[in-house]
């Protein structure tokens, strides 16, 4: 898997099809019991030597189908017997790989060497030693008559037969060195074994040909009446219905436009572990303009965004938060402070200031009171205008907006101007400060015109991510006082202990798995857009490149055969027993792909902050008590303005 990788992408070398994937590993497994002697081998048939487990749950289970086989069976068989599991030896391996530090999992489905791994070229293993990056140890041997390792002569056997010398050698390299690399599969005979088996072994019956596009099931009705009415009513519902009667992908036109969506957990598990298929720059091309900047890691593909999710990390990690967690405790006790008993609070306005002025403190070291209601307003406007395009765009022309706007880039100015090394002299790096260093580092990737618009960019990824999953989490510990009751103790505990730590929050069990509860309930971003940048085959059809394409991610939040009874708002699915969201493709809260949501973890540290404080320090009570909560949709799913409660202090 690790001369797999594609450090560019952070994926899987696209060598191989699925089903070549799964075949390789197969005897990458084989070769593993052969190494520990508890199997031999020839062309015609495998023998148990040892049944003996090794405590290795990527090759425990075949060594066991084994042991129990009563016939003798050639290694085709043994190889086809164990593809079957290859998806789940390639996720448990990939898993593994980042337990043990020598992969960093970015996103679903994203994978890249770890700091420590790309600079040394070595890797951490088990016993604390150290072994030599594998693509290296592999081109020595194939470049020099070294005498190589017998781990690596497998390694070596497995690529060769598979042919992943041709994707990181070039035609001219691969003819120097065949004759070496024939060699060397020579000198292991279960080598040589189950390379012949994986080049013999048939393929799987091909599949029927993959219709067009044009034959893609269309969503009946007319293109604005029965199509836009479904999208900006309950888009989840919308396309929950349509996955279960036209299948996991459909086309559906709004306002003229056209989208071929891709729904359920088939589209989940596709785009997971296929980043090379979208991209998302068309649809902040406007955007961009508007602002004067060139790109943000949002709108960047490829590469440059593997590279730019990796420069800004650890500004959108829980680390952002460790070492000032007191200060984001401070912003939302201040915030109670000013709240009067039973008068009604807005819940998604209340939270969107805590938020804001939480992220600036991490984020950019800098108080934005006074920018607060600019900000709430700015970034909804600008995403209502250029990716909704619900907004006309004489609106972005209106007095009001371009205040609006005058102050937003005040502050985003002001903000770059307060770091500059001489400002921030014996100060605690923050996300600016990286901001600036990369672009000092290097100005071509990270230009001056989108340092501004960057330095904003926590403000524009928590405003309603962090704040809507909050507010509707309220909503429905309201809803079940039961609930209400657990989380207030678990916070009365965890304050009764002193400041807490983000370990501590993490730590949060109710807390947290209402939280996952209200994730899987109240999708923020029912269908993402996208381009297809490169044709592919999804369940039967060809999807061609250039294609507008819509990611309903969320449609498997309400599947029964995942969540059962998925109407019913149930924190014990994510218990160890249970488990639901376990479940391959069922559970995507915040999106897949590359392009997954790169803040994910502080936003759970934040969310749960929020609540424990707000529950230690007030009895919330909804207002009216009969409210029904009310929702808007577009441009992300948020509470609306109705959704209120009053307090009682603690």
């Amino acid at each position: 898997l690790l001369l797999l990788l594609n450090e560019e992408q952070g994926d899987l070398a696209p060598v191989l099809s699925p089903y070549s994937l799964n075949v390789v590993l197969a005897g990458a497994v084989l070769m593993d019991l052969a190494l520990e002697d508890r199997i031999d081998t020839d062309l015609k048939r495998l023998t148990l030597v040892d049944p003996t487990p090794l405590e290795d749950d990527l090759i425990d289970p075949t060594l066991a189908d084994i042991a129990q086989e009563s016939q003798t069976r050639d290694i085709d068989f043994w190889i086809t017997h164990t593809a079957k599991r290859g998806d789940e030896i390639r996720e448990k391996a990939l898993a593994r790989l980042v337990e043990r530090g020598i992969l960093e999992a970015e996103a679903e489905g994203i994978f890249l060497f770890s700091r420590k791994v790309s600079r040394s070229r070595r890797y951490p293993t088990r016993d604390g030693k150290t072994v030599e990056e594998v693509q290296l140890r592999v081109m020595r041997t194939i470049f020099s008559d070294d005498i190589p390792d017998p781990h690596d002569i497998v390694i070596i056997c497995l690529a060769d037969a598979c042919g992943v010398f041709r994707s990181i050698l070039s035609k001219e390299e691969l003819a120097e060195v065949q004759e070496r690399i024939d060699l060397i599969s020579q000198l292991d005979l279960i080598g040589r074994s189950v390379v012949e088996a994986l080049r013999q072994l048939a393929p799987p019956p091909e599949a029927p040909a993959a219709r067009p596009a044009s034959q893609i099931p269309q969503v009946p009705g007319l293109a604005f009446a029965a199509n836009a009415t479904g999208l900006v009513g309950d888009l989840n519902t919308f396309l929950r219905q349509q996955y279960r009667t036209l299948g996991p992908i459909f086309r559906v036109r709004v306002l003229n436009r056209q989208f071929i969506v891709l729904a359920g957990p088939e589209a989940n598990r596709f785009v997971a572990q296929n980043n090379t298929h979208f991209r998302t720059r068309e649809h902040w091309l406007s955007f961009h303009a508007d602002v004067g900047a060139m790109r943000t890691v949002i709108s960047m593909d490829g590469p440059e965004h593997i590279r730019m999710r990796r420069e800004q990390a650890k500004a959108y990690s829980r680390k952002l938060i460790e070492n000032r967690l007191d200060e984001a405790l401070g912003v939302v006790q201040h915030e109670i402070a000013g709240w009067s008993p039973n008068q009604p609070i807005p819940v998604q306005r209340t939270l969107q200031r805590i938020i804001i002025k939480q992220l600036a403190i991490m984020a950019t070291s800098t108080d934005v009171t006074d920018y607060v209601d600019d900000i709430i307003s700015f970034f909804p406007a600008m995403l209502d205008r250029h990716i909704v395009s619900r907004l006309p765009k004489v609106t972005m022309h209106l007095p009001k907006f371009r205040r609006t706007r005058r102050r937003v880039e005040e502050l985003g100015q002001q903000i770059i101007a307060d770091h500059q090394p001489e400002n921030r002299r014996d100060k605690p790096t923050d996300y600016v400060d990286e901001l600036l260093e990369l672009h000092r580092t290097d100005p071509q990737f990270m230009p001056e015109t989108d340092l501004w618009i960057s330095a904003l960019g926590p403000f524009f990824a928590g405003l309603d991510t962090v704040t809507s999953i909050t507010s509707f989490m309220f909503y429905e510990l309201l809803q079940h006082p039961d609930l209400l009751e657990r989380v207030t103790a678990e916070a009365d505990a965890l304050f009764a202990e002193g400041m807490p730590t983000v370990r501590d929050l993490r730590r949060l069990d109710v807390t947290h798995r209402v939280a996952m509860e209200t994730m899987r309930c109240y999708s923020l971003s029912p269908m993402i857009q996208r381009t297809v940048s490169n044709s592919f085959e999804f369940e039967g059809y060809k999807v061609p490149a250039g294609a507008s394409l819509a990611l309903a991610l969320s449609v498997p939040h309400y599947m029964e055969e995942h969540f059962p009874d998925p109407q019913r708002f149930d924190i014990e699915r994510y218990t160890a027993e249970r488990a639901e969201h376990r479940q391959r493709g069922a559970y995507s809260p915040f999106g897949a792909g590359a392009h997954m949501c790169l803040g994910n973890s502080l936003a759970e540290v934040l969310i749960a902050l929020n609540v424990a404080t707000i529950v230690r320090e007030t009895s919330p009570v909804l207002h009216p008590s009969n409210y029904k909560l009310k929702i808007k949709w577009l441009p992300a799913a948020q509470p609306k303005k109705s959704f209120k409660f009053t307090m009682v202090r603690r």
